[in-house]
């Protein structure tokens, strides 16, 4: 039985391809929400996905990628809404909405629109399908 509820990392993809498939979206917009899922679960030890800047080493900072910007803004504001708004209020972050703000546009920049226009809905179904 819980092999069916604790999947090794190396089948992750399988298993939010099949998940993805449900939503019933274009094979263009699921391909790249795949591609964001995949990027978190590969990278998550090895990026701070709340900030939009990159610290490159003790002296170097910049901006991120707008591909780091769309996956980090979909996944906060899919999994992690209650940190966000902890973040907030206690040490004067970007509120919930900016993040939203930014993701939709940067993969609007990225030529995703249908992933910008139905930005609510991917948070969503990321929230209630993939990490609920």
């Amino acid at each position: 039985m819980e092999e069916d509820i604790i999947k090794p990392v190396k089948y992750s993809t399988d298993w939010f391809l099949s998940q993805l498939y449900q939503a019933n979206r274009p094979d263009s917009e699921t391909m790249r929400i795949l591609q964001t899922l995949n990027r978190y679960v590969k990278l998550a030890t090895n990026r701070d996905i709340f900030y939009s800047i990159d610290i490159i080493n003790e002296t170097t900072i910049r901006s991120k990628p707008l591909n780091d910007l769309a996956d980090d803004c979909l996944l906060t504001t899919s999994v992690f809404s209650k940190h966000i708004w902890e973040m907030h209020r206690h040490r004067a972050t970007p509120a919930f909405h900016w993040y939203v703000m930014v993701g939709t546009s940067s993969f609007e920049k990225l030529g995703y629109y249908d992933i910008a226009r139905d930005y609510g809905y991917w948070n969503m179904f990321i929230r209630e399908h993939i990490f609920a």
